[in-house]
């Protein structure tokens, strides 16, 4: 029966709350005044701190102005290119056109054309014609008749 006893006796000490385990508390530093020199100092430390981080933002700054404007120059120059194709198409087919109007105009095209199409011949012999003054000219005339009629 001691053995009941002990059995009951470990229930009841099993069925009491255990305190929670304390945390390890970690040794606090010594606290203590700061002087001037110690203050000066963390004010220089945060002054270069700020003038690194500027200095890192303007190089950043600068390093994307400058892939911005490699990029608008490649932009600009493959435009270039595909006008520079353009200009290049159209002189040929400038110059194709030229061709093709020279070999319309060919007076031996036109005078195969008169033949055959407009069924014309080679006159026999050609005369020509002296000019011969035929008087005033209609509009000589007008201003002649106009001055006679203004005068009274």
């Amino acid at each position: 029966m001691a053995t009941r006893q002990a059995l009951l006796e470990r229930s009841h000490d099993n069925a009491r709350p255990q305190p929670a385990p304390q945390p390890e508390r970690a040794p606090r530093p010594d606290l203590g005044v700061l002087d001037r020199r110690h203050l000066a100092a963390r004010a220089k430390r945060r002054q270069a701190r700020l003038l690194q981080i500027l200095a890192a933002g303007s190089v950043a700054g600068a390093l994307l102005l400058v892939a911005l404007g490699h990029a608008f120059v490649a932009s600009e120059q493959v435009r270039a290119d595909a006008i520079q194709s353009e200009v290049a198409q159209a002189l040929l087919a400038q110059q194709d056109y030229q061709l093709q109007k020279a070999e319309l105009m060919a007076p031996t095209r036109i005078l195969a054309i008169a033949e055959t199409r407009l069924h014309m011949v080679v006159p026999a012999g050609i005369t020509y014609l002296s000019p011969v003054s035929t008087g005033e000219t209609v509009a000589q005339a007008h201003r002649v008749s106009r001055g006679r009629t203004q005068k009274p």
